[in-house]
């Protein structure tokens, strides 16, 4: 046992060694980079006029036309798509182009709806879709202008287009003006809050992906991730675009003073392919971006539980005993992670030969307690001949290339490495094929998950450590082309090989730290390597609240943070702030204290286990909402704007989320607080109903003062709402399957409430390809509960909805002068005839609709 103390403490003094002299990584601004300090001096000009005799209609409906530049610049062609949905899209580029077009984004192909009519002017061009919306094409200069119900919504200004196409370039600006809006926000990702701010005097957004560790807070650098999508938001419409183009981007914002606001994009290369979204409200834009771009499979049910992750565990022994630990101290977890250590000296798909000498044996003794494991898989392919990845990958000329055409190299965690060519359709499937049992010996189903990291591309001691622009992907593609979207790339090829592996019946999880628009079909994220500060678990909430605004719904952050320890305080309000995103996780550093709960005292670790079990109690609220999402393309959380639009006050606030529409959260980010603001919206007729039964707010769109201890965070119910949970306490949500449900019913003013709930399996893709789920309406009214089928064609005769109790929270006294209301909460677990409620069956076999009367 000594010795293998002494390889331990090598290991981590040989990493940390590592990490210290790797180079800092400073976020480039748009001064330092060529393209962009060119682009964002250059003044307004119109450069373009539209030449009406090239105006033409094919037969699939899409508008075509020409623009003629000035001298020294080339002319360009304009296609315009009219899709289904009140989506349209532009495309603009020179004739003959040679520039990257991506096409891994769509989730499919867009239904095309049509021209209605186009009306010529002298001045102009009037074209009237089949959708009901409008373009208005003005020729001299050439301004593009989008109209939903006949107001303008979007406005392409002629003044901020500038193609370049010299052989050393391919930039391009445009200019984007939303004149009914009132707030700009999208742009995913920053550590920010949802707002963007005007850039004139400051940095523009850079949208580039880069491990950017320990990033600033309320800073527009760039950071893990990239989705060039924006929204213009106002008291009446809200439009969206999103930008079709995986090369780095700046933006920069501008707030007029008569209310319009303005986005200049500023990229480095690729085709201008723009598609806008009319809206005409939040839910309307995402929704409408989500048809291009896709929704993801159901999660499996333990990825939504609680997760144990550190840099690094370095034996299968600890691997073992930190999960009966977690037994031992009655802490539940559902999986457990290896990050790079675990592998034979960081080359991918193998095993430490002396530390994970039987990992099978690992993986059978976490099976046996219902856990998963979860092992870290990079991009970077160590250079060894006769490691078999790397042997197959340059046999097959699998590699991103040099500009001689030889297999890129460099530097990161293995030493000498190369990296697969995720564009090339065979690298997907060579690194896809990778994941199947017999390519990954030691593997069994119970390594459930694997995580994508170091995939910006990160390559040490080369510029901000990302993978040089003039490398050379399939079809001759420069890496500066498609930079952003490596990282969706590897999690698709991932994604697939889980797929493949388990014969496509079981759901993949998959998590990454880069990733692009589309990557919501493949994968979760987080937000990268936080630090233990009281500023990162604040803006925490924002980062994931944005990833849900743009798609990626799934998101998290590194509970207690990432980086240097956390004091007790900390510690436990990230655990009670954590478990309200989707994705809840401890990760951290080599070189941090331990994190698991139980070697913390007594007191904390009793805060920290109420935290993960309110966490499970809620796991089919959380279930619920993704399959909903999938369904309707709705957000798991989301700003209090996004619910309560004609709210005005609402757009700054973002330590608050709502989880669905039911269920509403205040972080507590504030160290030593005894009491913290909370807004209640929704007007005089919404009402919220505290977690701990004590007090009833109204939405009066006013801040409370609502007290707090360390035991506890604002968390409410909304009035009107059932809340479906499992509140049996089992180890992991595996255990939970045949628990009944405890239906929480919130009631309203009128003495009514609402819910759904959704069941499955939890594991498999049998509720896809066969139907197999049930999916109910929870409706009180009148002393009944009735359960309705929302899915009347789903088969859902073997999920029978099992409740054991039903609990009404009932307002006695509404809230008046700012003080606020009571309620009284009655807990049904016998019926009126005397039988016990407890395991009572609601069997969807041959029914529709059910009832069960409580008074």
């Amino acid at each position: 046992m000594k010795s293998q103390k002494v390889k331990i403490f090598v290991q981590l003094i040989v990493s940390f060694t590592i990490l210290c002299t790797l180079p800092t990584v400073r976020a480039l601004k748009c001064s330092e980079v060529e393209y962009c300090s060119a682009l964002r001096n250059r003044p307004p000009a119109n450069l373009y006029i539209v030449d009406v005799y090239s105006i033409q209609i094919d037969d699939m409906g899409i508008i075509r036309f020409n623009l003629l530049a000035r001298s020294g610049i080339e002319d360009l062609e304009v296609n315009v798509f009219a899709y289904k949905d009140d989506i349209l899209r532009v495309k603009i580029k020179e004739f003959n182009s040679t520039r990257f077009e991506l096409s891994d984004v769509f989730a499919g192909a867009p239904n095309l709806a049509g021209v209605q009519s186009v009306n010529t002017e002298a001045t102009q061009m009037t074209i009237t879709t089949n959708i009901g919306s409008r373009l208005l094409v003005k020729f001299s200069p050439f301004n593009l202008e989008f109209y939903r119900n006949d107001v303008l919504e979007l406005l392409l200004s002629g003044d901020r287009l500038f193609i370049d196409n010299p052989t050393n370039s391919q930039s391009f600006s445009v200019g984007l003006v939303f004149p009914e809006s009132d707030h700009l926000y999208g742009l995913h990702q920053h550590a920010t809050g949802l707002t963007l701010r005007n850039t004139e005097a400051a940095e523009p957004y850079r949208l580039f992906n880069i491990d950017h560790p320990n990033y600033p807070i309320n800073d527009t650098d760039s950071i893990y991730g990239v989705v060039p999508v924006m929204y213009g938001h106002g008291p009446e419409f809200t439009a969206g675009i999103f930008l079709h183009n995986a090369a780095q981007q700046f933006v920069d914002i501008t707030h007029n003073t008569d209310g319009q606001n303005m986005a200049v994009f500023m990229v480095e290369a690729g085709t201008l392919d723009l598609f806008v979204y009319l809206g005409p409200t939040p839910a309307e834009v995402l929704r409408q971006y989500l048809l291009i771009t896709g929704t993801p499979y159901m999660p499996p049910l333990w990825s939504l539980g609680y997760h144990q992750s550190r840099y690094s565990y370095y034996t299968q022994e600890e691997v073992k005993d930190i999960v009966a630990n977690f037994d031992n101290y009655n802490f539940q977890i559902d999986a457990i992670w290896l990050d790079i250590d675990h592998t034979d000296a960081k080359k991918y798909f193998t095993w430490a030969p002396q530390n994970f000498s039987d990992p099978i044996e690992m993986q059978q003794n976490l099976t046996a307690t219902n856990r998963k494991l979860v092992v870290i898989s990079d991009p970077h392919i160590k250079v060894e001949r006769g490691y078999s990845v790397y042997d197959g990958a340059l046999e097959n000329e699998l590699f991103v290339k040099n500009p001689d055409g030889s297999a890129f190299e460099g530097d990161c965690w293995p030493g000498t490495s190369s990296w697969i060519d995720f564009l090339h359709p065979e690298g997907r499937a060579y690194y896809a094929s990778r994941y199947l049992y017999e390519n990954y010996p030691g593997t069994t189903p119970t390594l459930a998950g694997i995580w994508n990291d170091m995939n910006e591309p990160e390559v040490f001691g080369v510029d901000e450590n990302v993978m040089p622009g003039d490398t050379v992907h399939y079809r001759d593609v420069l890496h500066k082309e498609l930079h952003n979207a490596y990282g969706m790339l590897q999690t698709r090829a991932t994604h697939d090989g889980l797929m493949e592996r388990d014969n496509r019946t079981a759901r993949p999880f998959v998590l990454s730290r880069s990733h692009f628009a589309g990557s919501q079909r493949y994968t979760a994220i987080w937000t990268g390597d936080s630090t233990s500060t009281w500023e990162y678990l604040d803006i925490s909430y924002a980062m994931c609240l944005n990833s849900n605004l743009v798609g990626i719904v799934f998101c998290g952050a590194d509970v207690a943070g990432f980086n240097s320890d956390p004091d007790d305080e900390l510690y436990q309000r990230w655990f009670q702030a954590g478990a309200w995103l989707p994705f809840f996780r401890v990760h951290s550093h080599e070189t941090t204290k331990r994190r698991e709960p139980y070697v913390f005292s007594d007191d904390v670790q009793q805060v920290v286990r109420n935290v993960i079990q309110l966490r499970y109690k809620h796991l089919p609220v959380w279930y619920t909402l993704f399959h909903e999402h999938i369904a309707y393309k709705t957000p798991v959380i989301r700003p209090l704007f996004f619910q309560y639009t004609y709210d005005t006050n609402v757009f700054a606030i973002y330590n608050q989320l709502l989880v669905g529409t039911d269920i509403m959260v205040r972080a507590v980010s504030e160290p030593g607080v005894s009491s913290v603001p909370v807004y209640f919206p929704g007007g005089s007729n919404e009402y919220w109903v505290s977690l701990d039964g004590s007090t009833v707010y109204q939405g009066s769109g006013n801040y409370v003062d609502i007290p707090v201890t360390i035991n506890t965070i604002p968390i409410y119910y909304r009035a009107g709402s059932v809340i479906p949970r499992k509140d049996t306490i089992k180890p992991t949500s595996t255990d939970m399957y045949d628990d009944g449900y405890t239906l929480i019913v919130n009631l309203d003013s009128s003495n009514q409430a609402h819910g759904t709930v959704y069941l499955d399996d939890t594991t498999s893709l049998f509720y896809l390809n066969y139907v197999e789920y049930n999916y109910l309406s929870l409706d009180y009214s009148g002393g009944e509960l009735t359960f309705t089928k929302i899915d009347s064609h789903a088969n859902s005769g073997q999920f029978d909805l099992v409740v054991d109790v039903v609990v009404t929270h009932q307002i006695t006294e509404l809230p008046s002068d700012g003080k606020p209301g009571k309620y009284v909460e009655t807990r049904y677990e016998v019926d009126s005839s005397g039988n016990l409620l407890k395991n009572m069956k609601f069997n969807f076999k041959n029914a529709t609709k059910l009832s069960l009367k409580l008074q």
